[in-house]
């Protein structure tokens, strides 16, 4: 429970909180302007353009609450934040402004890449995390809490650290993965198949029929996208749905993230599952074709798009529906009669 609690609107941000907000705006601008590269050139991120605004939107949602802890007119008993963790935090506010600085100037000289990309987003997820242990404050000046400091950086959780999922989540995480998802939904689609009697022949990331007609499951279908797109909109479902305190909240937003990562590897094999099958019935060129067989261009082609893209498209919609529908559920799990837990 508080230990002091104040008209939140009565008590000013010290300059000094301020001018660091400004420079966390800052480092937020450069680094949409590092990262729209990928998010206009690669399909499976096209997500990203929405980070700025939901990062903005949770940062609103949450600012009352972030605002009373930076000017001390609430606070969280319990002793004040060891010497070591302040150290700590200085540390890597001041390593974290440097890596970004770093990043800024590779990426101004040597353009895109993993390097300024991973330095730029790592660097603004440093320093607002740091910089908001460090800002805040108690009550009539005091020494500020450890609780108080460390629910502050959970509020800022999501609005940093998004910025990891829309950039160097392509180089950390898609890079090193996507052909191993590919194979394995390969394999599995391929088990399947011959699991409901259908004889089906492997080459490569292609699969074979009887008839001599085939189907190759493409770079696309390895669920990269969906596998990105799932994770961002469970970090942010989790961000403003999922109820609680420290640290049942953090375990169950964790799960959401987890649970929209399976999600997304489920239902992508499903999808292709399902396009085996079309192509398996009604040949491989009907998944260019819209549901009534019409080729794209010509009169009567339906405005869902091909059999491919509907497809995707309701799995993306049937994964949200899924990681919303689980939320209630989320939200239930280890709670105790406390409504803080």
């Amino acid at each position: 429970m508080p230990a002091a609690s104040q008209d939140r609107s009565s008590l000013p941000i010290d300059p000094t909180t301020r001018g660091l907000g400004w420079l966390l705006v800052g480092m937020a601008t450069l680094a949409t302007w590092d990262q729209w590269a990928i998010w206009s050139t690669k399909e499976d991120y096209s997500f990203g353009y929405l980070v700025p605004f939901f990062s903005a939107y949770v940062l609103w949602d949450r600012w009352d609450e972030l605002r009373a802890l930076l000017t001390g007119s609430r606070s969280q008993l319990s002793a004040p934040a060891s010497r070591f963790a302040l150290l700590f935090a200085q540390s890597t506010a001041f390593g974290s402004v440097v890596v970004f600085a770093f990043g800024v100037v590779s990426r101004a000289i040597f353009g895109t890449g993993v390097g300024p990309t991973v330095a730029i987003a790592f660097g603004l997820t440093g320093t607002a995390l740091a910089v908001t242990f460090l800002s805040v404050r108690g009550p009539e000046d005091t020494t500020p809490t450890a609780h108080s400091r460390w629910l502050a950086v959970g509020l800022m959780l999501f609005p940093a650290g998004v910025w990891l999922i829309s950039g160097p989540f392509l180089y950390l995480v898609d890079n090193q993965i996507k052909n191993a998802l590919l194979s394995d939904v390969t394999e599995i689609v391929t088990g399947i198949m011959r699991a409901t009697g259908h004889s089906i022949r492997v080459s490569g990331n292609t699969l074979v029929f009887p008839n001599g007609d085939a189907v190759g499951v493409a770079e696309a279908c390895s669920g990269i996208r969906s596998l990105s797109a799932c994770v961002f909109a469970g970090c942010f479902l989790g961000s403003v749905a999922i109820e609680g305190g420290f640290p049942g909240a953090l375990l169950r937003r964790a799960a959401m993230i987890g649970l929209s990562g399976l999600t997304a590897i489920l239902l992508n094999i499903g999808r292709n599952t399902f396009l085996t099958l079309q192509a398996l019935n009604h040949g491989s060129k009907s998944l260019d074709r819209d549901w009534n067989g019409i080729e794209h261009g010509q009169v009567g082609f339906s405005a869902l798009g091909t059999v491919h893209d509907l497809a995707g498209n309701i799995a993306m919609m049937a994964a949200l529906g899924i990681l919303i529908a689980c939320i209630p559920l989320l939200n239930r799990i280890g709670r105790t009669r406390d409504p803080l837990s």
